[in-house]
Order: structure tokens, then C-alpha cells, then sequence
């Protein structure tokens, strides 16, 4: 039930749902599927891929569950899902906005949700930070203030 409430929440955060594709998650596929798992130790690693890839991420960290279910919400009534997860899970999604592809990153833990977009659309979302080399480390060093 978490995969489906996250795609439909992933959907309805995007401009197009097509081209939709899960890319990996720290949660071990239960049916064995090909669905990527990445430990949590490995994780800043894989989201610097996105930051050296694209030329924006977007913060729309900080949220409680609540809070993001009232952000978030477009007429998706079961958000069970989200509150049961205890243990910090983090998945990774990369769509299509119709300007060029984003790519989601959803850090959720018991009682918060953390999501990050990279894009090299600036229109991708409200207040785009750049990802230049320059940079990196204090990218780094935020993005693993997500993970606790």
C-alpha cells in the first residue's frame, strides 16, 4: 500500500504523469520485483548523482506528516501509508514536468516528510537553488540533515 499512495502522491505533483519511473528506494521489494534498493548509508551518494546531473534542486523540506497531507492533498483521501512508516524510508522518482525531467527524492520518518526536486527546468518549482560544484559540500552536508 505505500508504493501505490506514494505514485499517486507523485502524480499529483507533477505537470504529466507520463513517463513516470520509480528509480530506487530504501525499502526491500517484498515481491522481489525490479524495484532498486538503496541502504540508508548510501543514499547521500546516490541523490549527488541528481545534483552533479541537473542545474536546480528545489526544497520543499520541513514538513509534518500532517502539515504535507494539507499541502499536498488533490483529492487523495487515503494517506494511511504515510503514517505508517516509523523508520526513515527514502524513494527516489523521476518524471517528465513537459520542460525536461525531474527527478523527486521523498525522505519520510516517523513524523516528518523531506522532499527535494532536481530539474534543470527553473520553472520546475518556487525558489530554485543551483547545483554548482561550489557548492557541493554544503549540499551535502543540508541534504544529510534530512536523513536523522
Amino acid at each position: 500500500m505505500k508504493n501505490i499512495g506514494i505514485v499517486i502522491l507523485l502524480l499529483t505533483l507533477t505537470n504529466s504523469a507520463f513517463g513516470q519511473q520509480f528509480l530506487w528506494s530504501t525499502v526491500k521489494s517484498d515481491s522481489g520485483g525490479v524495484k532498486k534498493y538503496v541502504p540508508l548509508s548510501s543514499i547521500s551518494k546516490e541523490v549527488l548523482t541528481f545534483h552533479d546531473q541537473y542545474k536546480f534542486y528545489f526544497d520543499l523540506s520541513g514538513y509534518s506528516k500532517k502539515r504535507f497531507i494539507e499541502e499536498i492533498n488533490y483529492g487523495f483521501d487515503d494517506w494511511n501509508w504515510l503514517y505508517d512508516i516509523k523508520d526513515l524510508t527514502v524513494y527516489a522518482w523521476k518524471s517528465n514536468t513537459g520542460s525536461g525531467s525531474v527527478v523527486m527524492i521523498l525522505c519520510v520518518s516517523k513524523d516528518n516528510v523531506n522532499l527535494v526536486l532536481f530539474s534543470s527546468d527553473i520553472m520546475a518549482h518556487e525558489n530554485p537553488q543551483t547545483t554548482n560544484e561550489y557548492e557541493k559540500d554544503k549540499f551535502i552536508s543540508w541534504f544529510k540533515t534530512l536523513l536523522n
